[in-house]
């Protein structure tokens, strides 16, 4: 008996799974999903349990024509998209992968009221790693902030009998240089409604207020903040927050190509506090690291994977040439694109299956395995409502128990 692991994929989009039972295969409307019975090509979406021998996933054909350019030599594109046939008996697996939007990374930065010494130059260094910086530098990315004092920023130099600088001030400064460093400058942000937060102690229950890196120097028009010449005292301690903040330029459905790069990797940032000869120091502050994470299923993937499998069903979309984007009107091939959001996330749902051969000229007995891919939009809970139901019910049939569906790590 030979066994390969390999899975022929097929791909299906979803935008409705509510065709009632008894419906034709013919009268599916473009991305409506429906399994029919083999015997009479009509959905059985509701009602009974799968108890026939032979069932078809089927969705129909996102192509609003059925000939190429009117002639009808080139015709059949409109029909409806099926599976091969699929024997409860022999199915092995159903599943699904969850709706993961993606979250960018964080860095914070913690320093109390002795962290920066009058006279002293401490140091902050961040490092922007990932693909976008790869991309970007062929390595890489990383920039140094420092606490000196410049141009009419006040407080940034200690006045006379002042020991320590304030800390929100030496971060916001540290902040302010980075964020104006060119190469580390399009990874990275300060946090969303302020990326300085000031706590103080001094009156006995801490309190914290927020500000931007403008106002915490004194330079945004209004709401700035009051720095102390005495953070010892008055218990001052500060956390500078960034988020990694990078997207990729991105062609619009016209000129389309499967080619092109589309990230998905968020940015990594790494924070890290220097002393003035540019060593690690230890004791100069907290740095706490947040990694991203990336998004699960983008639309730019839905699309390539449908195209991919239109290529296995023959037809055509042209691409990399100068007229591409008048061919693929004339062939309806730019239907495939546009039905798909691709900067939305969608939900997929996978069927696998096997068909025996029983009669196999080598004299092998083997099986061929097939994945089914059904992609349907995270906001669109009804579709997914109807999908599940009716692959819960397949999975019935296979005895498989109830499918997993918000799996997170595919």
């Amino acid at each position: 008996m030979a066994y390969f692991n390999h899975a022929f994929c097929k791909s299906f989009v979803a935008t409705d799974a509510s065709a009632s039972t008894g419906t034709s295969t013919a009268d599916l409307t473009a991305g409506q999903l429906g399994i029919v019975d083999a015997s009479t090509w009509a959905t059985v979406n509701t009602g009974a349990a799968f108890d026939a021998p032979m069932y078809h996933l089927v969705q129909g054909s996102l192509h609003a024509n059925d000939t190429i350019a009117g002639n009808k030599n080139h015709g059949g594109y409109a029909e409806s998209v099926k599976s091969k046939g699929i024997n409860p008996k022999y199915v092995s697996r159903i599943w699904g992968s969850s709706c993961e939007a993606a979250v960018a990374s964080t860095v914070k930065v913690a320093v109390g009221p002795k962290c920066h010494p009058c006279g002293e130059n401490l140091m902050l260094r961040l490092d922007v790693k990932g693909a976008p910086a790869l991309r970007f530098l062929n390595r890489n990315a990383y920039a140094i902030g420092d606490s000196i004092g410049e141009g009419d920023v006040p407080g940034l130099c200690c006045v006379d009998g002042q020991e320590f600088l304030d800390p929100a001030l030496a971060l916001a400064k540290m902040g302010k240089m980075l964020l104006a460093d060119p190469i580390v400058s399009p990874f990275v942000a300060e946090k969303v409604g302020g990326g300085i937060s000031v706590t103080t102690s001094a009156s006995g229950s801490p309190v914290t207020t927020v500000y931007t890196i403008e106002e915490a120097l004194g330079l945004a028009s209004s709401g700035n903040y009051t720095p102390s010449t005495d953070p010892v005292a008055d218990a001052v301690s500060a956390e500078l927050s960034f988020v990694g903040a990078y997207v990729d330029t991105k062609f619009g459905n016209c000129s389309f190509d499967t080619r092109d790069y589309y990230g998905k990797e968020p940015v990594q940032l790494v924070a890290s506090m220097l002393d003035e000869t540019g060593n690690p120091c230890n004791d100069c502050g907290t740095v706490t690291s947040t990694p991203g994470k990336m998004q699960q299923t983008s639309g730019e993937t839905v699309v390539r994977q449908l195209l991919l499998t239109e290529r296995y069903m023959q037809s055509p979309f042209n691409q990399g040439n100068k007229d591409s984007a008048r061919i693929r009107e004339i062939e309806g091939s730019e239907e495939i694109v546009t039905a798909i959001d691709r900067s939305a996330l969608y939900k997929t749902y996978y069927v696998q299956h096997n068909v025996p051969r029983f009669n196999n000229a080598s004299s092998v007995f083997d099986n061929d395995q097939y994945v089914y891919e059904i992609f349907v939009k995270c906001d669109d809970t009804t579709t997914q409502g109807e999908v599940e139901n009716i692959l819960t019910r397949l999975a019935t049939a296979a005895n498989l128990g109830t499918p997993d569906y918000a799996i997170d790590n595919i």
